[in-house]
């Protein structure tokens, strides 16, 4: 079953600001008229509040209060290794006047409101006169906050929490060169992609290379896999799915695949939801992505954890690095080169739900 979100459209608003996605790398100038960049070596690995000016500057002294109160707190932000950058769309010499008042954070100029709209702040329409955006130290959205640290300390200091959480310190062992990315999806997301799976299609039986299903299916279909692993996987052929799922990935993966990788992905082949289910000895064996003539173009597998924690075994395993096998939370995305050996192990108690595809360039 699908949860309610109230004021939720089904697979609508791909194109808005939202936690989970990742602002692209910006420079606008400080105080001095000198270039800031948070993705600088210098300042970046750490979280980030953006507190952006909303209110017209004549009538700043709000949002003033807001950054004294977060001046206020220098000690607990420095704890936290956090950065906070002021933005306003004041030239670089009104922001001087704004700087020496408030003492300590770099205030930068954004007149051309650049990274105003690409945060989906319209100067015209905000109506109000602080927001703030709580950044990883990836440059990803935490939270979007109506205020700042005199209204909303609370929710910025929930934020900066979740971005300096620490993983308890263990030997890592064996690794496989593999890019794991949190809050890919999220959790509504990836209910209504397993409703999704749900809908009544035609199934086909496949041999996991092939199926008549891909020639003759007009839309959505199964494929069962039973001579190559055990699993049932939905082809996505809905446009409406496609378009949202495009937009999110194009925001939230593909940029990191650049970054990490080095390589451009421009292509995908369909989206697929495969249901791994214990009843059925729910698997997939060891196997690589691009082994033939017909799937050597493939560079990437993508596979996003639609339901983690409902289940029990179920791992991806890369025997090749070691047998320790990856399981991440609900919404968390595992990419990989498709010349990878991997195999996910059997899931022993209920089902296990992924979104996968794999990607490649022209």
């Amino acid at each position: 079953m699908t949860e309610h979100h109230p004021g939720r459209t089904t697979f609508a608003h791909a194109d808005r600001l939202e936690p989970g996605d990742r602002l692209a790398p910006f420079t606008l100038p400080d105080a001095d008229g000198e270039p800031v960049n948070p993705f600088s070596d210098r300042l970046a690995g750490r979280p980030l509040l953006l507190v952006f000016e909303c209110d017209h500057p004549d009538r700043g002294a709000a949002f003033e209060g807001e950054l004294m109160a977060l001046h206020e707190r220098a000690a607990v932000l420095a704890g936290k290794d956090a950065l906070v950058l002021a933005i306003t769309r004041r030239s670089v010499a009104e922001n001087r006047v704004l700087a020496r008042r408030l003492g300590r954070f770099a205030v930068l100029s954004d007149s051309r409101a650049a990274v105003y709209g690409y945060c989906g702040l319209d100067p015209a329409s905000v109506g109000r006169h602080t927001v703030t955006l709580a950044l990883d130290g990836n440059l990803r959205v935490l939270a979007l906050i109506d205020g700042g640290g005199a209204s909303r300390w609370s929710a910025i200091e929930t934020a900066l929490d979740t971005a300096t959480e620490r993983e308890a310190a263990e030997p890592l062992g064996g690794h496989a060169p593999v890019l794991v990315l949190p809050r890919v999806l999220t959790p509504a997301d990836c209910a209504e992609l397993i409703a999704v799976w749900h809908r009544p299609v035609r199934q086909w039986d496949g041999d996991g290379f092939t199926t008549r299903g891909f020639h003759e299916a007009k839309g959505d279909f199964k494929v069962r896999n039973k001579d190559y692993g055990h699993v049932v996987q939905m082809v996505v052929r809905d446009a409406r799915v496609q378009t949202y799922l495009d937009a999110k990935l194009q925001r939230r993966v593909m940029p990191e695949i650049a970054k990490t990788f080095q390589t451009t992905v421009s292509r995908r082949e369909e989206y697929r939801i495969a249901c791994y289910n214990a009843a059925e000895d729910g698997s997939l064996g060891p196997h690589r992505d691009n082994p033939t003539k017909e799937t050597q173009h493939r560079r990437f597998t993508l596979a996003v954890t639609l339901n983690g924690g409902a289940f029990e075994g179920g791992g991806l395993q890369f025997r090749e690095y070691s047998r320790r096998p990856y399981r991440v939370a609900t919404g968390t995305a595992i990419v990989w080169s498709c010349s990878l050996l991997h195999e996910v192990l059997a899931v022993t108690a209920g089902r296990r739900f992924i979104l996968g595809t794999h990607l490649f360039g022209n």
